[in-house]
């Protein structure tokens, strides 16, 4: 890390996006203008004792303490989603503990109960987005699962079984949610019942939430399987109009050619990530380490050049190559003997009152590079920026974790939530519902990655409890709501 009192921060026109990635000053360009920088004290970077359980003052934080009370406290509770935030954030199981039979049967029953709702009262929009949505999974066999639309829950629920038979089968390909490095947020309960009954959900829970958060328009269904819009270019542009920190790019990949971004890939001295455009849960993401001398990957360009094109992954996929940024060494946000990798999952939504902050996860205790090897997942409460219970609910993993960080303070959240808010304003898309973003916590703040469609984590909160699922409905239909008619 530079030891200097502050860092220059270098940014680019949104169609090249650019910002440096912290740390050593051998990783930064210079600003064009002055008018490009931004200056972050690194001295107010610290931790002190006394403030919370391990964690103390803020960081990229102008407020003194995590108190839910003054200047913070009306900031914060402006950022969130009201009530919805609340029950999300205190949520308990309504039968049995989370993953078991009763939990699994309650949550699947719910989003069954979504879809019957949606067909009542929306008949022919359901009806639209049915044909669209199954013949896009699953081909002309979608066809005929839209003429049985009157009890479709069930024919997507026979559907899985056929899945969950073929998974059985000599050479049977693996479910996409099992392919890449995110694969343990999916994994199933230990009981077989319960696990087919979570299989019965995920499918049910993700038509009926998707439903519930885009209505019936035809580019969002498109973003439940593939990101035509949303890449991460986008999201980059959006992170630029909030002003938010986000790694320098360096360059780009646009299938067959490496191009220099920016300063370009010769300039600094930190290691690069690159990550293909439209793909999901680390599928792609590759780490090239700077410095062929002391035994790394590449010097310049023609050295990425040779890396991706030997990577059949890489092979007419646009890809985006930003510098490797590390996590913070003054915040502690990991159990005793893991690094502190670790990322901070912050879900924005469309209201009524506008956007507003609905949860915000931590992923961490990770077992290499990225948080996508995470063992240990939290809550944080944004009005204290605090972790405040393990997500528990997310995935059977999770429900069984050795939760040590309870009562960390976070300094920061607050700020990215702020900034994730003002980034999800500038979408002009008028069916992004919700948007989960991906950031780090830094020692020159909190940092983003990435946003993306949150099709998938929305619908995970959606549906665990009743009156959870009543006060989404409450949001997301009648006068006044986000979501496209």
């Amino acid at each position: 890390d530079g030891g200097g009192s502050s860092t220059r921060l270098w940014s680019g026109s949104p169609t090249t996006p650019s910002r440096t990635s912290g740390g050593s000053s051998a990783c930064m360009c210079q600003a064009e203008t002055p008018a490009e920088t931004v200056t972050i004290n690194q001295q107010s970077v610290m931790a002190t004792n006394g403030r919370s359980a391990r964690n103390g003052s803020s960081l990229g934080d102008s407020h003194s303490n995590g108190h839910s009370n003054g200047k913070s406290g009306s900031m914060a509770e402006s950022l969130t989603a009201g009530n919805l935030y609340h029950m999300v954030l205190e949520v308990k199981p309504v039968l049995g503990d989370w993953f078991s039979i009763a939990d699994t049967a309650t949550r699947l029953g719910l989003a069954i109960l979504a879809f019957y709702r949606h067909l009542l009262m929306q008949p022919l929009a359901l009806l639209r987005f049915a044909h669209s949505w199954n013949l896009q999974w699953y081909g002309w066999k979608g066809v005929l699962l839209t003429l049985y639309l009157p009890i479709l829950p069930f024919a997507l629920m026979a559907a899985e079984l056929i899945k969950r038979a073929g998974e059985y089968l000599p050479g049977a390909e693996p479910d996409w949610k099992m392919k890449g490095p995110g694969r343990i947020f999916f994994q199933r309960p230990d009981s077989f019942v319960a696990s087919i009954l979570w299989d019965f959900y995920l499918a049910v829970s993700v038509f009926s939430g998707s439903f519930l958060q885009y209505g019936d328009d035809k580019m969002a269904l498109v973003h439940t399987l593939y990101d035509e819009i949303c890449v991460k270019e986008y999201w980059y542009t959006l992170l630029d109009a909030a002003q938010a920190r986000r790694p320098r790019q360096l360059a780009t990949w646009d299938g067959r050619a490496a191009h220099d971004v920016g300063c370009g890939v010769a300039s600094g001295g930190c290691n690069l990530v690159a990550k293909i455009s439209d793909s999901y849960l680390g599928i792609g993401d590759k780490i090239l380490k700077r410095g062929k001398a002391a035994g790394g990957d590449f010097d310049d360009l023609d050295d990425v050049q040779r890396l991706l094109e030997a990577d059949p992954q890489y092979a007419g996929k646009q890809a985006v190559l930003c510098e490797f940024v590390s996590p913070s060494k003054a915040v502690t946000v990991s159990s005793e003997g893991f690094s502190n990798v670790h990322s901070l999952d912050i879900v924005t939504t469309r209201t009524k009152s506008g956007v507003k902050v609905l949860t915000v996860l931590l992923w961490t205790d990770c077992s290499d590079w990225s948080s996508h090897s995470c063992e240990a997942g939290y809550l944080i409460d944004v009005h204290s920026e605090t972790i405040v219970a393990p997500t528990a609910w997310y995935s059977p993993y999770f429900a069984k974790q050795n939760s040590k960080l309870l009562g960390v303070r976070l300094p920061g959240v607050r700020e990215a939530c702020a900034k994730a808010v003002a980034a999800h304003e500038a979408s002009e898309l008028p069916w992004l519902t919700t948007v989960g973003w991906d950031a780090m916590i830094t020692d020159d703040g909190v940092y983003f990655f990435e946003g993306n469609v949150a099709a998938y984590r929305t619908p995970r909160r959606i549906f665990l409890t009743p009156s959870i699922t009543r006060a989404f409905f409450e949001e997301f239909r009648g006068e006044g709501s986000p979501v496209p008619s």
